[in-house]
């Protein structure tokens, strides 16, 4: 069978998969299998296709049909232009994050220390390191599952440690004050914002997440109130603190900041809907 001809009968499986995207998918399971890029596919179509393909393709094709995410079928994805190894128990990295990664970058001068705390996979924090090395900063990550992703991206970020981290524990955020060798110019955070009710109503592919990568509390705001609450002890007086928010929440989460003495500006993502605050610590 050419490749051409396998190729086909992939798309015919994963167009009810997927029907929307199953010819792109198609071709990027091809490329994984391959171990080649999709432009050498393409030019090699009339190619007898080596049935050793078979069993990562019949494998990927299995877990699809599940609605496991495609990220974690391939182990990878792409962030700001840098590979991220995912897996279970570790967060997908969302395209509409990379607004605060650049509100970061813009921010952070030479020289300049960071932390990203709710670090998951690392894909913050890695972005930040490699686009500006002459920064510094910290990856805070608390789960047990995501530490590995998150050391593993970022292994060859020699300006950045990775450490477990607490988010909700004020005893963390005291400690790595003890560490640091002065406050932070900036924090980025990418929490749990999904209220607690409405996990269960998401997609089955969000349900292949953590749950602990997902639930804010109740409202969703948990860990936007400690974190504004606590952050205080590494952040410096005019310090930069970074939110990604969900949908509907930047009323709630501005007056958060406000309250504690933050000033507030808004980013909006691909969507036109607002996603990131830039809050200044006064």
């Amino acid at each position: 069978m050419t490749l051409k001809q396998y190729r086909n009968k992939l798309r015919e499986m994963l167009a009810e998969i997927s029907p929307d995207e199953g010819d792109v998918i198609a071709d990027m399971l091809l490329c994984e299998a391959l171990n080649t890029e999709r432009g050498y596919l393409l030019a090699h179509l009339d190619d007898e296709v080596s049935r050793s393909v078979d069993p990562f393709i019949s494998g990927a094709v299995f877990e699809l049909s599940l609605g496991k995410p495609l990220q974690y079928v391939l182990g990878k994805c792409n962030f700001y232009g840098y590979e991220i190894a995912v897996g279970d128990g570790v967060f997908i990295p969302r395209s509409d994050t990379e607004i605060g990664v650049k509100a970061a970058i813009g921010l952070l001068k030479d020289g300049g220390l960071f932390a990203d705390i709710c670090s998951g996979s690392g894909c913050i924090a890695k972005a930040i390191a490699s686009e500006k090395p002459s920064v510094s900063g910290y990856a805070l990550e608390l789960s047990l599952k995501a530490l590995p992703y998150t050391e593993k991206n970022l292994a060859d970020c020699k300006n950045v440690s990775v450490r477990r981290f607490d988010a909700l524990d004020e005893d963390d955020y005291i400690e790595l004050a003890s560490l640091i060798e002065r406050p932070l110019d900036l924090v980025i955070c990418n929490p749990p914002y999904i209220p607690t009710d409405d996990i269960s109503t998401l997609s089955p592919q969000v349900g292949f997440e953590p749950d602990s990568a997902l639930d804010g509390g109740e409202d969703g705001l948990r860990y936007y109130r400690m974190v504004t609450a606590l952050v205080p002890h590494i952040l410096k007086k005019d310090g930069v603190l970074i939110y990604e928010i969900g949908i509907g929440q930047c009323e709630d989460v501005s007056k958060i900041l406000q309250d504690a003495g933050f000033s507030v500006a808004v980013l909006r993502d691909y969507g036109k809907i607002d996603r990131i605050l830039v809050a200044q610590r006064n």
